[in-house]
């Protein structure tokens, strides 16, 4: 019995361990990018007095807080990977908004999806139904709190990149763009097929539009917006703290990719 809960334990603490590296590379990658809306750091741009609700769970603490800058979450994800802490978001924006978004069935198979190598058709697709913004959801990041995606935010312009799911949440409360999620999307393609055709159309096409192109060749990089000051202070931080972590810099998300 006790070697069977030594066994036990040295397996659960080897997972952690896997989660917690992990967690270190998303982190990378979520902080050598920024999310822009136009040509501008979302952070910077916000509406005044605007914030984001939030109603989370840390160590079986429940905390209600309204936070007025999207970093502030960031700082939050920080601490709970240092100290080892898992975080359960029960809430975001609007009462029930998060769940309606991102319901557990579509965060189940965009776990499922985070892989390496992988090349899977887009899981969703969320749409600004009062302006141009587009996004499809690849995979997800950081235990369940980014994902990866093709989205049309800046400037209209196709990106590929990690988003914090606070951050698309975010964007109804501090400036006015509501994503909501298309019921009737259904993506047979891979995501290398949408990313080629995002880089030769300039836009993020609908599926129809996918065989009106010409999708051979090999997949292009989409430009990625580098991170403002204050978020590449904060990665630099992290290397001092962790300098595994140095490794890390420039890599990239195609490097979780099969193209």
């Amino acid at each position: 019995m006790r070697e069977h809960q030594k066994r036990s334990r040295c397996h659960s603490d080897n997972d952690n361990r896997k989660n917690i590296e992990q967690a270190r590379i998303d982190l990378a990658l979520l902080f050598m990018t920024d999310l822009h809306v136009g040509a501008i750091s979302f952070h910077k741009q916000k509406a005044k007095g605007s914030s984001l609700d939030l109603v989370y769970e840390i160590g079986g603490v429940v905390h209600r807080r309204s936070y007025l800058s999207p970093l502030s979450w960031r700082a939050i994800m920080l601490f709970a990977l240092d100290e080892g802490e898992k975080v359960t978001v029960h809430e975001m924006d609007r009462p029930g908004r998060y769940q309606r978004l991102f319901p557990r069935t579509l965060m189940h198979r965009l776990d499922w999806h985070a892989r390496l190598d992988a090349d899977f058709p887009p899981v969703a697709r969320l749409y600004d139904p009062n302006g141009y913004a587009v996004m499809l959801l690849t995979r997800s990041r950081f235990c369940g709190h980014a994902v990866d995606t093709l989205h049309s935010l800046g400037e209209g312009k196709p990106v590929f990149q990690p988003l914090w799911i606070s951050d698309i949440m975010a964007l109804r409360p501090m400036l006015g763009i509501e994503f909501i999620r298309d019921e009737t999307f259904t993506a047979t393609l891979p995501i290398s097929a949408y990313i080629k055709a995002a880089a030769k159309s300039g836009r993020i096409p609908d599926a129809p539009e996918l065989s009106e192109l010409d999708l051979s060749g090999a997949v292009p990089s989409l430009p990625s917006p580098e991170p403002a000051q204050v978020i590449s202070r904060i990665f630099d931080q992290q290397c001092r703290e962790h300098p595994q972590m140095e490794q890390l810099r420039g890599r990239t998300i195609y490097e979780d990719y099969k193209f």
